[in-house]
């Protein structure tokens, strides 16, 4: 497939007596499962986190984590958002993603950063307007591009087929920057099958990756903050929440980095809103507040008490993201033996580039999520 093929999804232009489709973006090619990767490339804010999984002879682990990668974007504290910029961006993404191997089957699953997708709650019969307004709004933007949407119902289909009349969250995003990374990947040797929302990636891929059953994810960086929650079905409510606050920013230097203590006000604020998330999710699926743990992914996740602080805060159980499998990359499975708990930890940044390369293994020529 040629990189200046469409990779537009066709959204239907009514969802009365249906639900809307979830519709990501996606490359329709066939693949052979022998001898593939599924690679996850997490675009945040301010780093690029990608992760390989690959099939595992074990009977216990489906597929083997085998690979990380990580390198920086030039986009600082204080930066100022202009197409010069995002050109920047665009151009360290394509110098500095890994080329693959010629030859080998390589397929892909990209996220766009938290902070460069809109997320909304709306009633379905009212997406035709609201993809409407985010085109607006995205080509008013450093984007100067119309948006592509992507929607599913926050009640599952375990309360039986949504309608246009039921809430449904949206996640819009830029559709020519969706494009250019998802040629540059393809240049470098990536089958990209498609670009979710990070909200889809980790909701659908935490009890696989985890062992967890847990309630919600949130993710905690220190450019974004996300929460998705789950239920019988996938993923529901999604939303983003307050970020670090300038003052809090200010004081994370590199001979004193951020500690809980420090964080403890902001994530009091964080506890509040998802309080208020898992109240509103509770009501929307009828039935109580769940019992179940909450998931904690995400830079700020790794910090030493930043769980305990978030436990105590929300009376919810918190376990911090890691990952399940026996496998880990060489440099992370030598610590293992030393510091148990520090590789767990670090898991956590790693867990949107896992979730992708897990909705990697699961994309087909219909996309993810069909």
């Amino acid at each position: 497939m040629t990189s200046n093929q469409s990779l537009t999804s066709q959204i239907r232009p009514s969802v009365k007596q249906r639900a809307p489709a979830m519709t990501f973006w996606r490359r329709s090619r066939q693949f052979t499962q022998n001898g593939t990767a599924y690679i996850g490339i997490d675009i945040g804010e301010q780093n690029v986190r990608v992760a390989t999984l690959r099939s595992s002879n074990r009977p216990s682990d489906e597929h083997a984590w085998v690979n990380r990668h990580q390198f920086a974007l030039p986009t600082d504290r204080d930066q100022e958002m202009t197409p010069q910029w995002l050109q920047g961006v665009l151009t360290a993404i394509k110098q500095r993603l890994p080329r693959c191997i010629e030859g080998e089957t390589n397929v892909a699953a990209i996220a766009l950063p938290i902070a460069w997708t809109h997320y909304q709650t709306v009633v379905g019969n009212d997406i035709p307007q609201i993809r409407q307004r985010c085109s607006e709004m995205f080509g008013q933007s450093v984007f100067q591009s119309a948006a592509h949407l992507c929607h599913w119902p926050v009640v599952g289909v375990h309360h039986g087929h949504p309608c246009g009349d039921d809430q449904y969250v949206i996640a819009a995003t830029a559709e020519r920057t969706a494009c250019q990374v998802t040629d540059i990947a393809s240049v470098n040797g990536y089958n990209v099958q498609s670009i979710l929302p990070h909200g889809v990636a980790l909701a659908h891929a935490a009890e696989s990756l985890t062992g967890i059953d847990a309630q919600a994810v949130l993710w905690l960086s220190h450019a974004s903050v996300l929460i998705a929650v789950r239920h019988q079905t996938g993923v529901g409510l999604t939303r983003t929440l307050p970020s670090l606050p300038e003052q809090i920013l200010e004081s994370d230097q590199p001979d004193r980095p951020l500690d809980a203590h420090a964080l403890r006000p902001y994530l009091s604020d964080i506890a509040t809103e998802f309080k208020a998330t898992a109240r509103y999710a509770a009501r929307a699926d009828m039935g109580g507040v769940s019992g179940k743990p909450i998931l904690i992914a995400g830079p700020l996740a790794e910090i030493q008490g930043v769980d305990e602080i978030i436990a105590t805060l929300t009376e919810t159980p918190v376990a911090i993201w890691s990952y399940s499998g026996a496998q880990r990359p060489t440099p992370l499975a030598k610590h293992l033996d030393r510091d148990v708990e520090f590789v767990r930890r670090l898991d956590s940044s790693y867990a949107g580039a896992l979730s992708l390369a897990w909705a990697a293994a699961r994309c087909s020529s219909r996309g993810y999520g069909r």
